[in-house]
């Protein structure tokens, strides 16, 4: 999705990565053209990883923190909001999605999708492309 979505884009842009993990798509964010790519996990393991995976693919610029998303200072300019995150928490962080002008969500089981979608629905988030494969759903959205 984030490949599809920033293709074309001109303009300097930035994405946070909520649950980074490895760190993949900060990274591969920075080398689409983000001028801003942070990622955020609460598992020091996994930003050690996507540390160590900037490191050895030689890619800089990437700044990667253990935080919690519950208690994070989103940044007030930031394009892109990637989170692959369980449904509830998604739905408890959604009022801090507001400055962001894309949401990419990912973690989302089809059981829960409803009530997600309402959620970013109060928050004035519309979906703008829902894929679903098996049990789980990906969201792309975008602010009103």
């Amino acid at each position: 999705m984030l490949g599809k979505l920033v293709r074309g884009w001109r303009h300097p842009w930035s994405i946070v990565d909520l649950g980074t993990g490895s760190g993949i798509l900060a990274l591969a964010a920075k080398c689409m053209g983000a001028k801003c790519a942070i990622g955020i996990d609460n598992d020091l393991t996994a930003i050690s990883t996507a540390k160590e995976n900037a490191r050895l693919n030689k890619i800089i610029g990437v700044r990667f923190q253990v935080a919690d998303v519950c208690d994070w200072k989103f940044p007030r300019d930031v394009e892109v909001v990637s989170a692959n995150l369980f449904s509830e928490l998604l739905i408890e962080v959604a009022p801090k999605f507001r400055p962001a002008h894309w949401l990419i969500l990912s973690g989302i089981l089809r059981s829960q999708e409803a009530d997600l979608r309402r959620a970013l629905s109060r928050h004035k988030i519309d979906i703008v492309e829902a894929r679903r494969h098996g049990k789980w759903v990906a969201i792309l959205a975008r602010r009103r």
